[in-house]
Protein backbone atom coordinates (compact mmCIF):
# COMPACT_ATOMS: atom_id res chain seq x y z
CA UNK A 1 0.00 0.00 0.00
CA UNK A 2 1.07 3.57 -0.69
CA UNK A 3 -1.06 5.60 1.74
CA UNK A 4 -1.66 9.32 1.44
CA UNK A 5 -3.36 10.80 4.50
CA UNK A 6 -6.61 12.56 3.58
CA UNK A 7 -8.19 13.16 6.96
CA UNK A 8 -8.16 12.26 10.63
CA UNK A 9 -11.05 12.51 13.04
CA UNK A 10 -11.71 10.91 16.42
CA UNK A 11 -11.68 7.13 15.98
CA UNK A 12 -10.99 7.21 12.21
CA UNK A 13 -8.15 7.91 9.79
CA UNK A 14 -8.83 8.15 6.06
CA UNK A 15 -6.22 7.49 3.40
CA UNK A 16 -6.03 7.24 -0.36
CA UNK A 17 -4.00 4.23 -1.41
CA UNK A 18 -2.54 5.43 -4.71
CA UNK A 19 -1.01 2.06 -5.55
CA UNK A 20 -4.30 0.20 -5.31
CA UNK A 21 -6.51 3.17 -6.18
CA UNK A 22 -8.91 2.87 -3.25
CA UNK A 23 -10.01 4.72 -0.17
CA UNK A 24 -8.74 3.12 3.03
CA UNK A 25 -10.75 3.90 6.15
CA UNK A 26 -9.25 2.77 9.44
CA UNK A 27 -11.44 2.86 12.57
CA UNK A 28 -10.10 2.43 16.11
CA UNK A 29 -11.03 2.50 19.77
CA UNK A 30 -14.49 3.07 21.17
CA UNK A 31 -17.08 4.09 18.60
CA UNK A 32 -19.54 6.51 20.17
CA UNK A 33 -22.45 7.80 18.13
CA UNK A 34 -21.19 11.42 17.97
CA UNK A 35 -17.70 10.28 16.95
CA UNK A 36 -19.10 7.99 14.24
CA UNK A 37 -21.41 10.71 12.94
CA UNK A 38 -18.57 13.20 12.68
CA UNK A 39 -16.25 10.60 11.14
CA UNK A 40 -18.89 9.69 8.55
CA UNK A 41 -19.16 13.36 7.63
CA UNK A 42 -15.40 13.45 7.06
CA UNK A 43 -15.60 10.28 4.95
CA UNK A 44 -18.47 11.81 2.94
CA UNK A 45 -16.36 14.93 2.31
CA UNK A 46 -13.71 12.70 0.72
CA UNK A 47 -16.32 11.41 -1.75
CA UNK A 48 -17.41 14.93 -2.66
CA UNK A 49 -13.84 15.71 -3.68
CA UNK A 50 -13.22 12.48 -5.64
CA UNK A 51 -14.91 9.26 -6.72
CA UNK A 52 -13.58 6.16 -5.00
CA UNK A 53 -15.28 3.08 -6.49
CA UNK A 54 -13.29 0.78 -4.21
CA UNK A 55 -13.12 1.08 -0.43
CA UNK A 56 -11.18 -0.86 2.17
CA UNK A 57 -12.96 -0.29 5.50
CA UNK A 58 -11.13 -1.70 8.52
CA UNK A 59 -12.72 -2.03 11.95
CA UNK A 60 -9.96 -4.35 13.15
CA UNK A 61 -8.83 -1.87 15.83
CA UNK A 62 -12.33 -1.14 17.18
CA UNK A 63 -12.55 -2.09 20.86
CA UNK A 64 -16.19 -1.25 21.58
CA UNK A 65 -19.24 0.29 19.97
CA UNK A 66 -22.25 2.07 21.45
CA UNK A 67 -25.54 0.30 20.79
CA UNK A 68 -26.91 3.34 18.87
CA UNK A 69 -24.17 3.22 16.21
CA UNK A 70 -25.49 0.34 14.09
CA UNK A 71 -29.10 1.63 13.77
CA UNK A 72 -27.77 5.10 12.89
CA UNK A 73 -25.38 3.74 10.25
CA UNK A 74 -28.13 1.59 8.76
CA UNK A 75 -30.57 4.48 8.50
CA UNK A 76 -28.34 7.48 7.79
CA UNK A 77 -25.22 6.25 6.01
CA UNK A 78 -25.70 2.96 4.19
CA UNK A 79 -28.42 4.26 1.84
CA UNK A 80 -25.91 6.79 0.45
CA UNK A 81 -22.97 4.49 -0.28
CA UNK A 82 -24.07 3.81 -3.83
CA UNK A 83 -24.68 7.54 -4.39
CA UNK A 84 -21.04 8.07 -3.42
CA UNK A 85 -20.04 5.77 -6.28
CA UNK A 86 -18.78 2.82 -4.26
CA UNK A 87 -18.78 -0.38 -6.30
CA UNK A 88 -16.59 -2.69 -4.22
CA UNK A 89 -16.31 -2.64 -0.45
CA UNK A 90 -13.94 -4.82 1.57
CA UNK A 91 -15.11 -4.73 5.18
CA UNK A 92 -12.87 -5.95 8.00
CA UNK A 93 -15.20 -6.49 10.93
CA UNK A 94 -14.30 -5.55 14.47
CA UNK A 95 -13.35 -8.27 16.94
CA UNK A 96 -16.41 -7.42 19.07
CA UNK A 97 -19.78 -9.15 18.99
CA UNK A 98 -21.89 -6.06 18.29
CA UNK A 99 -19.95 -5.34 15.08
CA UNK A 100 -20.92 -8.67 13.52
CA UNK A 101 -24.50 -7.38 13.13
CA UNK A 102 -23.48 -4.60 10.76
CA UNK A 103 -22.21 -6.67 7.82
CA UNK A 104 -25.56 -8.43 7.19
CA UNK A 105 -27.28 -5.02 7.29
CA UNK A 106 -24.91 -3.72 4.62
CA UNK A 107 -25.63 -6.75 2.39
CA UNK A 108 -29.38 -6.39 2.92
CA UNK A 109 -29.55 -2.67 2.13
CA UNK A 110 -27.07 -2.66 -0.74
CA UNK A 111 -27.65 -5.81 -2.79
CA UNK A 112 -25.99 -4.31 -5.90
CA UNK A 113 -22.76 -3.47 -4.09
CA UNK A 114 -19.91 -6.00 -4.31
CA UNK A 115 -19.14 -6.51 -0.62
CA UNK A 116 -16.61 -8.80 1.00
CA UNK A 117 -16.57 -9.23 4.79
CA UNK A 118 -13.34 -10.37 6.40
CA UNK A 119 -11.80 -10.98 9.79
CA UNK A 120 -8.36 -9.65 8.85
CA UNK A 121 -6.88 -6.87 6.76
CA UNK A 122 -4.67 -9.15 4.66
CA UNK A 123 -7.60 -11.16 3.29
CA UNK A 124 -9.62 -7.99 2.66
CA UNK A 125 -6.74 -6.38 0.78
CA UNK A 126 -6.19 -9.47 -1.34
CA UNK A 127 -9.89 -9.74 -2.22
CA UNK A 128 -10.18 -6.06 -3.13
CA UNK A 129 -7.08 -6.23 -5.31
CA UNK A 130 -8.66 -9.08 -7.23
CA UNK A 131 -12.02 -7.35 -7.73
CA UNK A 132 -10.63 -5.00 -10.34
CA UNK A 133 -6.96 -5.57 -11.13
CA UNK A 134 -7.00 -2.96 -13.92
CA UNK A 135 -6.65 -0.31 -11.20
CA UNK A 136 -3.41 -1.73 -9.81
CA UNK A 137 -0.31 0.34 -10.06
CA UNK A 138 -1.93 3.58 -11.06
CA UNK A 139 -3.21 6.71 -9.43
CA UNK A 140 -6.46 7.12 -11.31
CA UNK A 141 -9.34 9.02 -9.75
CA UNK A 142 -12.45 8.53 -11.82
CA UNK A 143 -14.63 11.51 -12.71
CA UNK A 144 -18.25 11.60 -11.59
CA UNK A 145 -21.00 13.02 -13.83
CA UNK A 146 -21.76 16.66 -12.95
CA UNK A 147 -25.39 15.98 -11.98
CA UNK A 148 -24.34 13.22 -9.56
CA UNK A 149 -21.60 15.47 -8.20
CA UNK A 150 -24.15 18.19 -7.41
CA UNK A 151 -26.57 15.80 -5.71
CA UNK A 152 -23.78 14.28 -3.61
CA UNK A 153 -22.45 17.71 -2.58
CA UNK A 154 -25.95 18.83 -1.57
CA UNK A 155 -26.55 15.64 0.41
CA UNK A 156 -23.25 16.01 2.29
CA UNK A 157 -24.04 19.68 2.97
CA UNK A 158 -27.43 18.71 4.41
CA UNK A 159 -25.74 16.03 6.49
CA UNK A 160 -23.29 18.61 7.88
CA UNK A 161 -26.13 21.02 8.67
CA UNK A 162 -28.05 18.31 10.51
CA UNK A 163 -25.00 17.42 12.59
CA UNK A 164 -24.33 21.10 13.30
CA UNK A 165 -27.96 21.52 14.36
CA UNK A 166 -27.52 18.73 16.90
CA UNK A 167 -24.15 20.10 18.04
CA UNK A 168 -22.21 17.06 16.76
CA UNK A 169 -19.78 18.95 14.52
CA UNK A 170 -18.97 21.60 17.16
CA UNK A 171 -18.68 19.00 19.96
CA UNK A 172 -16.35 16.79 17.99
CA UNK A 173 -14.25 19.69 16.72
CA UNK A 174 -13.65 20.76 20.32
CA UNK A 175 -12.81 17.17 21.27
CA UNK A 176 -10.47 16.86 18.30
CA UNK A 177 -8.63 20.11 19.16
CA UNK A 178 -7.70 18.61 22.55
CA UNK A 179 -5.64 15.86 20.88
Amino acid sequence: MNLQLLCTAPQVTIYFDSWNNWLYIEWEGTLTLPAVQYACLEVAQCFVQHSYPRVLNSNAQVTSMEVEVIPWLTKHLLPYLEMAGIQQLAWVHAPIVRAYALAPQVHKQLPHLNIGVFSDLEDATSWLQQTNPAYLGGHVLLPRPAAEETVLAQTVSQFRQALEHHGIVAETAIYQSRW
